[in-house]
């Protein structure tokens, strides 16, 4: 761990599992850097081993057009650089960084991300992905303006590794677990994910709420699915898991 990092004042937060540990940093000037006050939306970007990519990812969840926000990174307890990526994003108050202890999966990291936002509304990003700058903005409109949605969803174009365009792909046919935005406090009454689901948690999630689960869809492609060789979809256990 750099120098930088050891400055960090570090938070000790008790989980609700009983072995897991994470830590909440903000970056030391001099004296404890405040969060950005009464964000309306927060965004979770989960993230393991995806320090190639979470550089892009933070910018681009940071540069959001129109709305109070916050971005909550939850690291998984990563292998890779990803840390070290995190520096330079570190100065910003809008910005927290949470790293598990103990790796628990998508799910779980993205409850621990859902229990530290403050916003009214809350949309995951996957640290391999990027969004669009009115992302926040549009989603956020629809919901306050249609109050009986539990959430909304945008559409996607799939990108190369390099974020070349390869296909435009509609929610509502196609649905993937990022690009949704929630009521939070709606979310957290419902139970939040399923800690044990280590894949297809968005899935569970809708079969577990049935009925209750209201989504409607914006036919705008403001989120960017990025295609590689190392996507959470396309390992062998993804496909076998059950919902």
């Amino acid at each position: 761990m750099t120098k930088q990092l050891r400055q960090r004042n570090i938070l000790k937060t008790m989980m609700p599992d009983p072995y897991l540990y994470a830590e909440i940093g903000m970056w030391m000037k001099g004296h404890k850097m405040t969060r950005v006050k009464n964000p309306e939306v927060s965004i979770i970007i989960t993230n393991y081993n995806y320090g190639k990519f979470l550089p892009r990812c933070i910018r681009s969840c940071l540069d959001q057009n129109g709305v109070e926000h916050e971005v909550i990174v939850v690291d998984d307890c990563s292998t890779d650089n990803s840390t070290e990526e995190m520096e330079p994003f570190l100065r910003d108050p809008r910005l927290v960084f949470i790293r598990n202890e103990k790796n628990v999966g998508v799910a779980e990291a993205s409850n621990i991300g859902l229990k530290a936002a403050r916003g009214s509304f809350v949309i995951r990003v996957d640290a391999d992905d990027y969004v669009s700058a009115n992302m926040s903005l549009f989603l956020r409109e629809y919901l306050m303006y249609n109050k009986d949605v539990f959430c909304v969803s945008c559409d996607y174009l799939m990108v190369d590794t390099y974020g070349n365009p390869i296909e435009r792909k509609y929610a509502e046919e196609e649905n993937i677990s990022c690009g949704i935005m929630y009521r939070r406090e709606l979310l957290l009454q419902m139970g939040g994910y399923n800690a044990k689901m280590r894949h297809r948690e968005e899935e569970e999630l809708r079969k577990r709420l049935g009925t209750l689960y209201k989504i409607e869809h914006l036919k705008i492609p403001m989120y960017r699915y990025r295609m590689h060789n190392k996507n959470k979809t396309k390992e062998p256990e993804y496909k076998t898991w059950e919902v």
